[in-house]
């Protein structure tokens, strides 16, 4: 297999498994969520949508890397894919878009933590309408990134002229099979001049300040949340119930915003960095699209083993699909009857443990 199709073959598998852990979690928010969780459990659905999409996206448009000389390059093969050019270059800047704009995501996160942490008068504004708002940021950044990724990037003859035997030698693809967003900065010439396309500069130095402003606010709001946080000491049981919880919900946030650091930030700063300086990765810049296909799958994992709420839902269900599968098979020779009516009897078990459970909670109240 080609390092092409290892980097489709991950997209897809990842895409298939991102959909599902996401759409898990989304459940787990509504169905599971503790009261305390209020309006920040909205936040929470967000990013889970996001990265639906992102994967639905990265699988349909399946890019892969090249990094070579000045210049690296976002490719799709278009003799993989039946959508027309058109409708793969506004995907691909889409593509990028869902990039630029997920730092920004969290960074919205972390400003509401910070809202909670000190009783902000601002935490009202997502309780309202305005939360629109609010969830509109992420999304003006992704399209400011789209735009200013496509048309300084976008395919051009200087460029065409610059990397035509490269592509055609390690990939035998002509130009004209493939799609592809490249920021070259410095063109050469017919006659061998060299010249710099500021435009590919403007464009990818934009976009490297949102990214660092987005990160900013992150460590910024991260840092002071961090400080409150540890510094609140529990008058009661309930509130030390909600101090556990609170930091619970930051550990994981953290967590979830590590992740595309590592797996997203790092690996394409590293193509910037080679492309300035004229260095040539080759194919080990096919490195960066495999592991942007692993961050839907690996980022809703912090939010549900770390929030207790959700953890204990998940393993109640996992013992309890255990032990049905374990009746049933103890049973199976009464042609399922025993195996009915002990999961009628377990759920039914369940419920009133639920109600126990709940008198129990009030009368501590």
């Amino acid at each position: 297999m080609s390092w092409e199709g290892i980097q489709n073959v991950v997209q897809l598998y990842s895409a298939l498994l991102a959909i599902p852990l996401n759409l898990l979690l989304i459940f787990l928010i509504v169905c599971r969520s503790p009261k305390e969780i209020g309006t920040y459990k909205y936040l929470m659905i967000y990013i889970s949508v996001f990265e639906i999409i992102y994967a639905i996206i990265d699988v349909v448009v399946s890019p892969f890397a090249h990094s070579y000389g000045s210049t690296f390059l976002v490719i799709v093969n278009m003799k993989k894919t039946k959508l027309s050019s058109w409708i793969i270059r506004i995907l691909l800047s889409a593509y990028c878009g869902f990039y630029g704009s997920s730092m920004a995501v969290f960074g919205l996160h972390f400003v509401f933590r910070y809202f909670v942490a000190t009783g902000s008068k601002l935490l009202k504004t997502f309780n309202s309408w305005m939360i629109i708002i609010w969830f509109s940021i992420p999304v003006l950044i992704g399209f400011t990134w789209s735009i200013l990724t496509y048309w300084p990037c976008a395919k051009r003859e200087a460029t065409d002229r610059y990397i035509k035997n490269n592509i055609l030698e390690t990939f035998n693809l002509n130009l004209d099979q493939i799609e592809y967003i490249s920021p070259y900065f410095y063109e050469i010439g017919e006659n061998g001049t060299l010249t710099i396309y500021w435009p590919s500069f403007v464009g990818i130095g934009v976009n490297f300040c949102i990214i660092n402003t987005s990160i900013f606010i992150i460590v910024y709001f991260g840092y002071k949340c961090y400080k409150i946080l540890n510094s609140i000491l529990p008058e009661s049981r309930k509130s030390e119930k909600n101090r556990r919880l609170q930091n619970q919900l930051y550990i994981a946030l953290v967590t979830q915003t590590l992740i595309p650091v590592i797996l997203m930030h790092i690996p394409v700063s590293t193509l910037y960095f080679c492309s300035f300086f004229s260095l040539n990765l080759g194919s080990a810049s096919g490195i960066a699209p495999l592991t942007i296909a692993l961050y839907p799958v690996l980022d809703p994992l912090p939010t549900m083993f770390i929030i207790g709420q959700y953890r204990h839902s998940l393993y109640s269900k996992l013992s309890e699909t255990k032990n049905m599968s374990f009746q049933y098979e103890k049973h199976d020779n009464s042609g399922g009857l025993c195996w009915i009516k002990t999961v009628f009897f377990r759920q039914k078990q369940h419920n009133t443990d639920d109600i126990e459970m709940s008198e129990r909670n009030r009368s501590d109240l």
